[in-house]
């Protein structure tokens, strides 16, 4: 895991080492830059240490036989078998990293070598003779991957911060990409002007006459020609094992973000299953009044059981920032305006593990995308039977009676009006408009213009036009678009973004077992049924898990990975909220609705409504907007 950046056809040397600087946090075990004076052009690589931890691991790493250079991010879990099919066929290595393997294979194969990796990466490969520069992102956009492309010249970095340090660069907001339904950017659109992230599966290449092209070389397909569940249960117990048995390939001790829910729970157990020493576990604990008014469970409970059953060595942090100022410093380190609290749990864990020695942490994320369990797809299912039998009218007016309760006080977040709340605004939609509604943080068609200033139509917006196009162009079930959607857009923009980046904050490299590209290829072959029987979500997730875990653990009531957002808006952030988020201060930006915005927060703090998710969006738009605009 490491930072890479590269300058094809402009900046300066000193330019790309402040950009290796700005990433530093991604490789704090070494750096270095390699310039081309004759091409205007240079590569730069930040290197966290995993695999082959000797000085021949570094990088820029050059190829004398094929004249190719390298910079990596990532790990290739089965570099040792594409190692041993190289040499049978004459090729030597001069170290024991999976970074020379990329290069050879790349030498080899060209860009079909994406094709045997099994792993996450993003890397560029450049030759400064023929003047070619390829660059590629894994299956399922795990690594990040930003480029600029301006008239002859090509920036491309882990990070946009690094781009920014290209003063030809001229930094701006993109605007209409940040006028968008949800709380994250989605891909190819970043909220900066000109740059844009590779989109997961594609590959880049940007030749000698500076054309640039883009490609995909893998993607979902959907067949749902899997029904029978003694199969599918074999096959996915061998794929997970197997993803296990790769993801612990380290030469570094290796732990697990451990929640105590199904998805950590199971990689816990068959990691500690491979290993001779006790697993190193990380988790996290709220303060009862935090639990209270963001209305969750301790999950710490449930991962003391797994850790005392297994023999873990467990690791439990109580969350007690200092919030206003952790809240900036992640908004800097996302990049992206992501609005989601959960980028600092994970930050605070991968410090902890960090500081305990630990710098690779595997973790379930991914898994509710591609297994079907977040509760807006069970209730998007329970939608279809709630219009078949409630007559309209009866809809309309449980909509109206439902509204009017409250759904928080001082000291309590009550969650389940809120869930039947929202339950009722969407469960009259029609199939994609319920989809699109549950996903995301509260902005829908009648709300779009009342928070955004001059924001055109919602139904115009990037996000609908594009999850409209990817739904209605899917095949297969109802659940299974819905999976298909979250699992190409929700995943890499939103989950596997901010987990990247909180980890990578504290030099902890994630690994996200679950979502092994032969593990999502197999669920998008299973009928729906298999991904949710009944009541059942993750069904034959469970099924597997059922050899390992606890009952208890399987089915458990599902509890999201979240921050105690409410309590910090409430308190700790309270006078943050009042003046960021001040009236003067939001017409200012010119941006959002001041008397909308006013309205919410009003009504968030009487506890008429939960308007927490959108005031935390609020709030990072405007501190991002500061950090890298004013």
């Amino acid at each position: 895991m490491c930072g890479i950046v590269g300058f094809i056809n402009c900046g300066s040397k000193h330019e790309l080492s402040e950009a290796v600087k700005a990433i530093k946090h991604r490789g704090p075990d070494s750096d270095d830059i390699q310039w081309f004076d004759g091409n205007n052009s240079g590569l730069g690589h930040a290197r966290l240490s995993i695999i082959d931890l000797s000085p021949n691991g570094s990088q820029p790493m050059f190829d004398k036989n094929s004249g190719n250079w390298i910079i990596f991010n990532g790990e290739i879990y089965n570099y040792k078998e594409i190692k041993a099919e190289l040499e049978k066929s004459g090729y030597g290595f001069s170290t024991g990293s999976d970074t020379e393997v990329v290069l050879n294979a790349f030498h080899k194969w060209k860009e079909d070598c994406l094709n045997k990796f099994n792993g996450m990466f993003a890397f560029c490969i450049y030759n400064p003779e023929k003047k070619e520069t390829f660059i590629a992102r894994d299956r399922l956009g795990i690594k990040p991957l930003y480029y600029l492309h301006q008239n002859s010249a090509l920036a491309f970095s882990s990070e946009i911060k690094a781009i920014l340090k290209l003063k030809e660069y001229l930094r701006e907001p993109d605007l209409p990409a940040l006028q968008t339904p949800v709380h994250f950017q989605i891909t190819p659109y970043t909220g900066f002007k000109n740059i844009y992230k590779l989109p997961a599966g594609h590959f880049i290449k940007f030749d000698k006459e500076n054309n640039i092209t883009m490609q995909k070389y893998w993607d979902i397909v959907i067949s749902e020609d899997l029904s029978d569940e003694k199969t599918a249960t074999e096959e996915l117990d061998h794929l997970i094992n197997d993803a296990v048995k790769l993801n612990l390939v380290s030469d570094i001790p290796v732990g697990v973000m451990l929640s105590g829910g199904l998805d950590s729970s199971i990689l816990a157990a068959l990691m500690q299953k491979q290993m001779s020493e006790p697993l190193n576990s990380f988790t996290i604990k709220f303060e009862k009044k935090d639990l209270k008014l963001q209305g969750n469970v301790d999950d710490s409970y449930f991962a003391k059981i797994m850790a005392n059953k297994y023999g873990f060595k467990h690791h439990e942090l109580l969350i007690k920032p200092n919030i206003t100022e952790l809240l900036p410093k992640m908004i800097y380190h996302l990049d992206e305006p992501i609005a989601d609290p959960s980028a600092i749990n994970t930050y605070l864990i991968a410090k902890s593990a960090k500081e305990k020695g630990i710098s690779v942490l595997l973790t379930g994320m991914g898994a509710d995308e591609v297994f079907g369990g977040y509760r807006a797809h069970l209730a998007c299912l329970k939608a279809e039977t709630y219009q078949k039998f409630v007559p309209k009218f009866a809809r309309a007016l449980n909509h109206v009676i439902i509204s009017q309760f409250p759904e928080s006080n001082s000291k309590r977040n009550y969650k389940y009006i809120r869930w039947v709340k929202r339950f009722s605004t969407v469960a009259s939609l029609n199939k994609f408009e319920r989809h699109i509604a549950v996903m995301n943080t509260g902005l829908r068609n009648e709300t779009f213009n009342q928070y955004f200033v001059n924001a055109g139509s919602y139904k115009d917006s990037y996000y609908y036009q594009l999850q409209k196009k990817m739904f209605d162009n899917a095949p297969g079930s109802y659940l299974t678009k819905m999976c298909f959607c979250d699992s190409k857009i929700y995943m890499p923009d939103h989950n596997l973004t901010y987990s990247d980046k909180s980890m990578m904050a504290a030099g902890v490299e994630g690994r996200p077992t679950l979502i092994d590209h032969r593990i999502v290829e197999l669920m998008f072959k299973v009928k729906p049924e298999l991904r949710i029987k009944g009541n059942i979500q993750k069904y034959l997730l469970k099924k597997v898990s059922e050899k390992y875990i606890p009952h208890e653990i399987i089915y458990r009531p599902k509890a999201p990975f979240s921050a105690p957002m409410r309590g910090w808006l409430k308190n700790e952030l309270k006078e943050m909220v009042n003046d960021i988020l001040s009236y003067e201060t939001v017409k200012a930006r010119g941006i959002f609705n001041p008397d909308y915005v006013q309205k919410l927060i009003n009504n968030n703090q009487k506890g008429l409504e939960d308007n927490s998710q959108l005031i935390w969006r609020l709030m990072v738009n405007e501190i991002w907007f500061k950090t890298f605009f004013n």
